[in-house]
Order: structure tokens, then sequence, then C-alpha cells
């Protein structure tokens, strides 16, 4: 046992010396540590005495959250007890001594007699945790639950002090020929003490609690110390045990039929195995310390293709730099962009996939062509040419979008008759088309909808009554969705969403006006965003063909539901073009707001208070409150952004304090409230490599989003 006591201790000196840890989702930890793991009992003739004992664990835990978890692992346990006899004991009355034919009366005499029992035990922990974050690198930790006890094994060791059998006549006998001596009696001690096994019931049941703290010493390692307590509520001395020890001393006399003198004594059981205790339980409590391994799985979504131009305010652009170097500066950390780098090899890799199993000639030239697209935008990217890249990815998207459109042709030309097939191939070359008019964005979008087109119209024909299929009311709601994300206009998707929902139901006429709302709704946001009067006009007959199909829906006609439907999305798709002409001057006024933003803000590691400002950067909030004052249309989002040292629930809580943080710096110096708003992305959008402290640094930092 020293042995492994000794390994488990180097572990933990070997390892605390580069231990470095995250408080992440998951964590292996491996502890030893020491203190009262003992047994308890109550002997009949003596007294219980408490040993120091050691453990050694190896754990893994899980936090569904921030503060809750659950764990388990495997531990030994080392533990000691000891007991001191003093006094007499009558084993037996009256027995006859074999030569004189004389009773005498069996004791057992004690004296400072003292024994150590020693058990093994293999456990199973299993425990709720909860957490509690004190800081970036700190966290409490409380855990309860139970363990499964196995029993290894056991001993006891009985040498110090004085034990004694024999046998004691009356004193009123005569006896003849004996000396005063000889009137009392007779025995025997042992001639040294005794060693052997302990026999316990081989399972048990302890409640357990830790109580600690994890040190996060760096990115994955980090230090666990703490206090340990346990009770075992399951008696080790089994009842089989209990009732072959009734009647078993500790140890008994044998005589010599032809003689006056025991010959031996014999039966030495230990106090565990003997009629001296009846109940037998474990007891843990002490301290321990160890090292952690910690590791986090992010299962986050793809992200929205909705967030605007970020400019990052340690980034600030050179005004005296080359009109294509500003481009460059202000597209380098391009949220759209940063989307379609993570995603195109994969919309690439389904769209040749389409293109292959459908055959079209048009659509493999297509993929083709955006296959070559992308990897030029790659290229440029790689190589610093940030707006070559963004344009370049714009029309690889828009090559994606025409392979689903030419696919979905050939599927509904295969189907001559079938009008939802060339509905959808037409929709399908409408996005196509579209890709390429807006943003990479709205590029992105457009593919994805062609897709769900290229879907509709190459599925296979069902045998429906018109209309009466959820591919309708899937297309119409998706495409409602898509729309709504690009009008940036929540209640068009709130309705997309609840369109979907009664599609699903087998509600489709109900879906149809729903969509048919959802369309309204983002024909309403694109024409508030160009405020020409042709816009306004589209708007309207979009909200009058929203009605229309409301109106069919309570009448239950389904078809006049879904034609409504479609000519309100038709008329909403054409507003942005209408509104594109004015677009130019419109991002001349918005790029003139963001290049007055020149700000480096970085944040202290544990303070978030301690933003550091240079001469520049009060300059640039000084010009971010005067663009607030001057335009009360303008609205300002500051997103804060920190290191991955901690959870990402934590990290997130930090993005926001620090968002709020520059915010109050912001009104104070004058900005109105009412035009900022915050939020946190956490860990999520690193700058620089967390693995350095200047890496670190660089990632806690905010970002302003300018909304014209």
């Amino acid at each position: 046992m020293k042995r492994i006591f000794i390994l488990f201790s180097a572990l933990v000196l070997g390892f605390s010396a580069s231990a470095q840890m995250n408080q992440h989702s998951n964590y292996i930890g491996l502890n030893v540590g020491g203190g009262l793991n003992t047994m308890t009992f109550d002997p009949v003739d003596g007294d219980w005495n408490l040993k120091l004992g050691f453990l050694s664990e190896l754990k893994y835990a899980h936090f569904f959250g921030e503060h809750f978890g659950l764990g388990f692992g495997v531990q030994y346990n080392h533990s000691r007890a000891g007991a001191t006899f003093n006094g007499d004991h009558v084993v037996s009355h009256r027995l006859v001594h074999p030569e004189d034919g004389l009773e005498y009366d069996h004791h057992t005499s004690y004296k400072d007699w003292k024994e150590t029992q020693t058990l093994h035990t293999l456990s199973v922990p299993i425990q709720l945790y909860w957490r509690s974050m004190m800081g970036e690198r700190w966290a409490f930790i409380l855990g309860l639950g139970a363990s499964l006890d196995f029993n290894m094994g056991g001993s006891y060791s009985a040498k110090d002090g004085e034990y004694r059998t024999f046998g004691w006549f009356p004193s009123t006998h005569v006896y003849y020929g004996r000396t005063e001596d000889n009137l009392h009696g007779f025995g025997k001690s042992p001639d040294s003490g005794w060693e052997g096994d302990v026999e316990v019931a081989k399972f048990g049941v302890s409640a357990i609690l830790d109580l600690g703290f994890n040190y996060a010493l760096s990115n994955k390692w980090g230090l666990y110390f703490g206090i340990y307590g346990g009770y075992g509520f399951t008696n080790l001395k089994d009842e089989d045990l209990q009732k072959a020890s009734e009647n078993t001393p500790l140890a008994d006399v044998v005589l010599d039929n032809a003689g006056v003198e025991p010959i031996a004594i014999k039966g030495y059981n230990g106090v565990i195995n003997s009629n001296q205790i009846d109940a037998l339980h474990l007891l843990n409590a002490g301290v321990k310390v160890g090292i952690n391994f910690g590791w986090s799985c992010d299962h986050n979504a793809k992200k929205e293709s909705t967030a605007p131009v970020i400019v990052p305010v340690e980034q600030p652009v050179d005004n005296t730099a080359s009109e294509e170097e500003q481009c460059d500066a202000r597209r380098k950390n391009d949220t759209d962009m940063a989307m379609a780098m993570q995603n195109i090899d994969a919309d690439l890799a389904e769209a040749e996939k389409v293109a292959n199993e459908n055959g079209d000639v048009k659509a493999k030239a297509a993929i083709a062509k955006a296959k070559k697209e992308a990897a030029e935008a790659k290229e440029a990217h790689k190589n610093g040419h940030y707006c070559k890249a963004y344009d370049t990815f714009k029309n690889a998207y828009g090559s994606i979008a025409a392979t689903y459109a030419a696919t979905a042709k050939a599927c509904a030309t295969a189907k001559a008759g079938n009008k939802v097939a060339a509905q959808a191939a037409d929709d399908a070359q409408l996005y196509a088309t579209a890709s390429r008019n807006d943003g990479l964005d709205a590029a992105i979008a457009a593919s994805r909808n062609a897709k769900i087109n290229e879907e509709i119209a190459c599925q296979p024909e069902k045998k429906k009554t018109a209309h009466e299929d959820i591919a309708y009311s899937e297309r119409l709601s998706r495409e409602a969705m898509a729309m709504g994300t690009i009008a940036e206009s929540k209640d068009a998707q709130e309705l997309a969403r609840k369109a979907a929902e009664l599609g699903k139901a087998g509600n489709f006429a109900e879906s149809f006006a729903t969509s048919a709302e959802s369309f309204a709704k983002s024909a309403d946001a694109f024409a508030a965003k160009c405020n020409k009067p042709e816009a306004k006009k589209l708007a309207k007959e979009a909200n009058e063909r929203a009605a229309a199909a409301r109106e069919a829906a309570k009448q239950g006609d389904i078809e006049a539901a879904y034609t409504k439907a479609v000519e309100a999305r038709d008329i909403a798709n054409r507003i942005p073009t209408i509104c594109a002409k004015a677009e130019p001057m419109k991002q001349a006024e918005v790029q003139e707001k963001l290049d007055a933003i020149n700000a480096t803000v970085n944040f202290a590691f544990a303070n978030d208070k301690d933003a550091e400002f240079d001469e520049k950067t009060n300059a640039a909030l000084d010009a971010i409150v005067k663009n607030l004052q001057a335009d009360k249309n303008l609205k300002v989002l500051i997103t804060g952004h920190t290191d991955n040292i901690g959870s990402e629930q934590v990290n997130i809580r930090y993005g926001k304090k620090r968002a709020e943080t520059l915010k109050a710096l912001i009104v104070k110096r004058g900005a109105p409230a009412a035009q900022i708003s915050t939020a946190s992305k956490g860990p999520k959008e690193p700058v620089a490599s967390n693995d350095t402290e200047e890496g670190r640094y660089q990632n806690r930092r905010a970002v302003i989003t300018i909304k014209p």
C-alpha cells in the first residue's frame, strides 16, 4: 500500500508543475488524500480507537451548464482502526478439572491489550455536483452522492499489552497437597502477539460529500484541492458472520486431560470476527489534492447570416491607405465571409452530389464553375485580399444556386405537366438570378432557397389533391423565413415559424395565409429601409394579397390561399430591386460613419472595469457619440468577446459585461442610451490564438457594429 500511495503522490507532484485547466463542461480528475479513513465499532470489553488512512481516486464529471453536473469514478480506500481492552471476562462457569474432578471457572483477562485493524476497499462513487465560478480561474465545487463499496480484504495485528486466559478455583475448596498459589488457578499467556485476516461483508453503500476548489492554471489543466467525507450505511459485519461469532470470545483455552496446565491458547479471531462487536461501519473524512484535465464540446449550430458589417475596434482602418487596402481592412473580419469560409466545402459537396445524381449537363457545368470560384476565393482570403474573396465567394454561391436551378429545371421537364415541379423550378431560377444582385449573405440565402425548390421539383410525385401536400406549405414557410431574415424583420420570421408548424399539423390553408402575412411583413421592412414611393406601393399590394389569403383560409379555399401567398411573395421580392438604386448613396453615408471609428479597446484579464484607452481611442469614442447625437436613426450594437479561459456559459456572461462597460462609457460621454444595444459572443470568435497571453489579450475586446 505504501508503494501505491507514493506512486499517486509522485503523479500529483509531477503533473502539478505543468498542470493547466479550464472550467469546461467535461473533466477527468486524479486525486489523492488522507485523514480519518477508519471504521467504527463498539467492543464489549474495550474502547474503539480511530486511525489515519488514505485514498486515491480517478473521476470523470460532466457539467450540463454553468452550475450542475454529474460524476462517477473509481476509488481505493485504505482504512484503519484500533481497539484497547482492559478487565476480566468470564468465558464459562463450573468446568470440571480432568485430574481432580473439581469445578473451576474459565476467565479471560485483558490489560492494555491493543489490536489494529486494516480494511482495503474499492469504491465506485456517483455524485451530483454544483459549481460556482469565482472569477475566470477559480471554481467552487460541491459534490453529494453515494458510493458502492467492495471489500478487497483486511487484516488485524495484536501485539501490545497483556492477554491471559486461565482457570480459577473457588477459594472455599480444600485441595489435597497443593500450595496456596495452586489453590486459586492455572493459566497461560501467549508467547507472542497474533496476526490474521479479517472477514467482512463483500459489499456496502456509503453516503459521500466533496467540497473543494478548482484552480485553472491555463487552458486545459488545473489543480484541485478540498475536503471529503463519507459514512457507510451498511453493516460490514454480515449476518452469517454475526451468528457464527455469538459464542466466540477473542480466544479459548485447551487443557491436557492428564495435567493441570493449559498447553495452548487457540481461537484468537480478532475483534471484528468475535462476539466483542455486532456492527462495523466505514467512516471517512480528510483532505485531498489532485490534477484535472478539462475540455468542452461545441454543438452550436452554424452561424446565421443576419449579422451586419462588423468593425473590430482593435483593428482601425487606415484612411491614408489605398482604397483597396481600406476595403480589405473592413472586410477582414466580415461575419458573412467567415460563414462562407466555414461552410463552402460542405455546400459544394451537397450541390455536386445533386448534380451528379441528376446527370444534367448544365448543373454539372455550374458546379464546376462554383468549385473554381470557391478555390479562388479561399486563395484570395489566404493572401489577405479580403474584398476580392468576398466578391468571389458571392460568385461561387451564385453558381451553387445555378446548379440547383438547372437540376430543378431538368426534374420539372421530366415531370411534364406537374405544376408543383414547374413552379419550384421557376422559383429556383429566380433565386439563382437574385443571388448575384445583393451581398454575400443574400447569395448564401438564395442558394439555400434554390436548394429547397430543387428538392421540391425533384421529389417523387405523390397522388394528392392539389396544394394539400406539406411540400407546398414547407416551401412557402421556408421561403418566408429566408425573406424575413434578409429583411431583418422579427415579425416576418415569427410568422414564418408559425406557418411551418401549421403546415406540419396539416392546416394547409392556415399555413399559406400565415406565410402570406410573413411576406407582407418583409415587404414592409424592405419599403421602410428604401423609403421610395414605388416600394411603399408594392408593400401595400403585398399586404392586400396577404389579407386575401387570410380570407380564403377562412372560407376553406386552400388553392386560393396558396395563390395569394405566392403573389405576396413575388411582390415582396420586387422591392429590393427597386431600392437598389438608392444603395450607393446610402452606403456612402454609412461608410463615412464607419471610417470615423478607429478605436482600440481591450480589457485586462481579471478586471473588466480596466479598459485601456489611448489617445486615438478617446477620439473615436467622441466620434461615435457625435454620430449618434446627429442621427437619431443610427443604431449601435456593441458585442463583447472573451478568451477561452472559463466555460462558454461564463464567458458569454463576461462578454456581455464588457459590452455593457463600453456602452456605459459612451453614454457617459453624451450618447443616447436608447440607440445602443449590447450582445456577447463569448469565446466563439477569436481574432488571435488563445495559446498565448498576448493572443488571449487580443481576444478580450469589444466589437462595434453600426447599423444605418
